[in-house]
């Protein structure tokens, strides 16, 4: 250990030069407390895998250390990591009205409903964890109820930003108040932990109503079915799409499971009311087409979600054709481009009309841009400036700008760096060897887990399967049996592999393997074969998986 019980420390476990997988902790007078615990979804080259979670290695060995988890708002990066790791979570985690009401929803799913102690986060209510003072500050995001978080300690003050915008999202009477801001910096802040998503945009990110005049400018317009999907959580842009419906004289269908969570937790806690009778699909056969509005989850691009299935032609009820649109009311996600343009290249091809906001003001995001940034220097006054929430380009300009607005330190973080904050020279001190887990096949293994090598090399080379059966003597008791996935389809195969049995038969007759010869020795001498002759001819060198079977 790098550091002292007295020391006020930053730690990154994850955000910090990526998007995704927000969790970062601090510490003071010897116990540690953390701020977001969210996921990252996997691109195309993750294999199979379902979802990648922080490292929670090290804040599990905190013990009775680690007093307690404090969520900002509820995207699945900032909380989707908890029903995963719910079973080994043994402290409280404090969250306001929305935020809890779908985490309980995401934890009774994965029957995690009764782990984990949910205390409401008050606004502007200051409560204490350990030797921690913590603050809830109302701003704005693309989802309801977020927050930015007030530290506070005897050695300093930390403002950590969260997602954040500074324009209201007036649909669902959500009012920041830019002095709350402002009072925070005439207190004095030692360090601003920030967002840094859009601070390589200019100007002002505009606020909701700039989405829903570019809506109510399009939807009228299609004469077809209109799909919109934007992003699940964003209740006001839901409420939106739901205003502009009616006025369109459209009957909305809503798919996708998360949707449907999102404005399930909305209506409970009052954000969402009188919503309107929605259809089931089996009324879509009903109704002209041109009065139907769909709200769909996918605007990832995501393999499982409703939008994929429909653009694949593989649902069941739902079946779009030239004359209808498909709206992608959301921004795409960095890595997620090319799923994104498989789905839309599917739609395309059956003739349905894509619109996306490169073509019309359909969507804005939730995150600050240049201007905001330079204005929330101007109120919390920082003496340091750590920009998270980005990949290192993002950061790298977020430092730029950190350094016009004449911010005395800046420090640009990794994940696993240990930074000091108090004390005459703040810095990274020490740095934590976190490895990213991952869910994979029903359990939380390692990314570098040999599964995934496996698979790897499978995919680039193929797959062959070997199964010998040799009797007491030592002796075959029939052909080896060879077959192959993915190495090649030629013509030539098939007498291919009966050429490597045979040489495999002479192997085990030539007395060079007996009785005596342990599987091993048996399974070394095979592989050394198999992956000589490949490579020899396809050069490829597969994955070998042998069996060989004692009777």
């Amino acid at each position: 250990m790098y550091w002292d019980k007295s020391d006020l420390l930053f730690l990154p476990v994850g955000g910090s030069e990526e998007i995704g997988m927000n969790a970062n902790l601090y510490h003071y007078d010897d116990k540690w407390i953390l701020v977001d615990f969210g996921i990252s979804f996997p691109d195309e080259t993750d294999l199979g895998i379902d979802v990648l979670l922080p490292d929670y290695e090290f804040i599990k060995s905190l013990g009775d250390k680690f007093l307690g988890i404090i969520l900002t708002h509820g995207h699945e990066d900032h909380i989707g990591a908890i029903p995963y790791f719910a079973d080994s979570i043994n402290c409280p985690i404090w969250a306001t009205s929305f935020t809890i009401a779908l985490l309980k929803r995401k934890l009774k799913e994965n029957n995690k409903n009764d782990k984990i102690k949910l205390k409401n986060l008050n606004i502007d209510e200051i409560f204490e964890i350990g030797s921690f003072k913590l603050k809830a500050i109302r701003t704005s995001h693309s989802i309801p109820d977020p927050v930015s978080i007030l530290i506070s300690t005897k050695t300093g003050n930390i403002f950590h930003s969260g997602d954040w915008k500074l324009n209201n999202s007036s649909n669902i009477n959500e009012n920041i108040n830019i002095n709350d801001f402002r009072s925070i910096g005439k207190d004095g802040i030692l360090a601003m932990v920030c967002d840094s998503t859009n601070a390589l945009v200019e100007g002002r990110t505009p606020s909701e109503d700039f989405a829903y005049n570019g809506l109510m400018e399009t939807i009228p317009k299609v004469k077809g079915m209109v799909l919109v999907t934007c992003f699940s959580s964003n209740i006001s842009r839901i409420k939106s799409i739901l205003d502009i419906a009616k006025k369109s004289d459209r009957s909305v269908l809503i798919i996708g499971r998360a949707l449907l969570r999102a404005i399930d937790a909305a209506e409970e806690v009052g954000i969402l009311n009188n919503l309107p009778d929605l259809l089931s699909v089996n009324d879509l056969n009903l109704i002209p087409r041109s009065n139907v509005l769909i709200i769909s989850t996918g605007s990832q691009g995501e393999p499982n979600s409703a939008l994929n299935r429909i653009s694949r032609g593989a649902d069941k009820y739902i079946k779009l054709k030239k004359g209808d649109s498909v709206i992608f009311s959301s921004r795409k996600i960095p890595g997620n481009e090319n799923a994104i343009l498989k789905v839309q290249t599917r739609f395309l091809e059956m003739g349905v009309e894509i619109i996306t906001d490169d073509d019309k003001n359909i969507h804005v995001s939730g995150h600050p841009s240049k201007d905001e940034l330079v204005d929330m220097y101007s109120y919390i006054k920082p003496k340091i400036s750590i920009p998270v929430h980005g990949t290192r380009e993002h950061i790298d300009a977020h430092a730029e700008l950190a350094q016009k607005c004449q911010v005395p330190k800046i420090i640009k973080p990794k994940n696993g760096d240990v930074i000091k904050l108090n004390g005459s020279s703040p810095g990274v001190i020490s740095k934590m060897d976190f490895v990213n887990q991952v869910y994979d096949a029903g359990e939380i293994v390692s990314i570098n887990n040999e599964r995934f090598t496996v698979r790897r090399h499978s995919l680039w080379n193929g797959f062959v399967s070997v199964s010998v059966v040799i009797n007491e003597e030592g002796n075959l008791v029939a052909p080896p049996q060879i077959s192959q996935i993915g190495v090649s389809d030629s013509n030539t195969m098939d007498n291919f592999l009966i050429s490597i049995s045979l040489k495999i038969e002479c192997l085990i007759d030539d007395n060079m393997l007996n009785v005596s010869k342990s599987d091993d020795d048996i399974i070394n001498k095979i592989k050394k074969i198999i992956r000589s002759e490949f490579k020899s001819t396809f050069l490829k060198r597969p994955a070998v998986s042998i069996h060989i079977n004692r009777v």
